[in-house]
């Protein structure tokens, strides 16, 4: 039966927030594998950036994803009027 070409059984796709599966279990191995281990890593890292500072900055932001979440950009549009703050009257702070 199948689905044709371009089409999914889910035509609006994963609800916003939801997180692939894949991903999310990848992370948790990844977390137990470094469990206890971030002293190696970082005696690693130092003795790397002694010997070159090109290879340690690749290994570093190599390692950046797994300890920080995934940066997105959003647009802030605001709608209303700026008001002068409460605690600014007649051009001098209170």
């Amino acid at each position: 039966m199948g689905y044709k070409k371009g089409e999914s059984g889910n035509p609006k796709g994963r609800t916003k927030g939801i997180k692939n599966k894949v991903t999310t279990s990848t992370k948790e191995l990844f977390d137990a594998m470094m469990e206890g281990k971030m002293q190696y890593v970082s005696e690693a890292l130092d003795i790397l950036q002694e010997e070159s500072s090109e290879k340690f900055l690749k290994a570093y932001t190599s390692l950046l994803p797994f300890f920080m979440a995934k940066q997105i950009e959003s647009e802030v549009t605001i709608t209303e009027a700026a008001k002068p703050p409460t605690w600014f009257k007649n051009g001098n702070p209170t």
